[in-house]
């Protein structure tokens, strides 16, 4: 999705986004990455906002543990990510981004998706009532 594309769906649904500046989480890039990452070069922005995504999105859902446990290869792979130095990492710290993207994406891509998810809510006298009760 392109940032214009992420706009008209908001001004179709009748809202604004929330800031003039629209950040997009570039999963298709990271997933394009990791198809071939020996022979692709590391979108490292992409990977940066991938890899803080996929670590909130799994606290939030309580799904901390389908995520690779966090280590010092980690940490140091992630500086070097913060730094735009891909380029620089150990096989060792390239193999636990690889790790933790695939784990990432799937986490992501095992989501339930909702469809219009206030649609079945009614507000009744300033209680939130489930339609059809």
């Amino acid at each position: 999705m392109t940032v214009r594309q992420a706009r008209m769906y908001v001004s179709r649904r009748g809202r604004k986004p929330a800031t003039s500046e629209a950040d997009i989480l570039e999963l298709t890039r990271v997933q394009h990455w990791l198809e071939d990452p020996v022979r692709r070069r590391v979108p490292s922005g992409a990977v940066l906002d991938a890899w803080n995504f996929f670590e909130d999105l799994a606290r939030g859902l309580g799904e901390v543990h389908r995520l690779p446990q966090q280590s010092a290869v980690h940490n140091s792979a992630y500086e070097k990510l913060f730094g735009g130095e891909c380029a620089a990492w150990t096989p060792a710290e390239q193999r636990a981004v690889l790790e933790l993207m695939t784990a990432g994406v799937e986490l992501w891509n095992s989501c339930p998706v909702s469809v219009k998810p206030c649609s079945r809510i009614v507000v009744d006298s300033g209680r939130v009532v489930p339609r059809g009760m």
